[in-house]
């Protein structure tokens, strides 16, 4: 009975340190998403700075007209 309650107690032990493993591994993930995810809303954020810049410098007036003309 000894012998086999040294063995359990191992068992237990081990599936511990491998949880706790897991949690760390899991809190790495959960920071690298975070990061990811402020740098992928600063690429979002300079992309729309560029699209407004780009329609801002947009000179509808100097555009030539393309479709049917109405006499005046």
């Amino acid at each position: 009975m000894n012998i086999a309650n040294m063995r359990a107690f191992t068992e237990i032990s081990q599936i511990l340190i491998e949880e706790n493993d897991l949690r760390n591994q899991l809190k790495q993930i959960k920071e690298k998403m975070g990061d990811h995810d402020v740098q992928l809303n600063q690429i979002y954020d300079a992309m729309e700075n560029l699209l407004d810049k780009k329609a801002a410098e947009r000179k509808w007036e100097e555009k030539k007209r393309i479709g049917f003309k109405v006499a005046e």
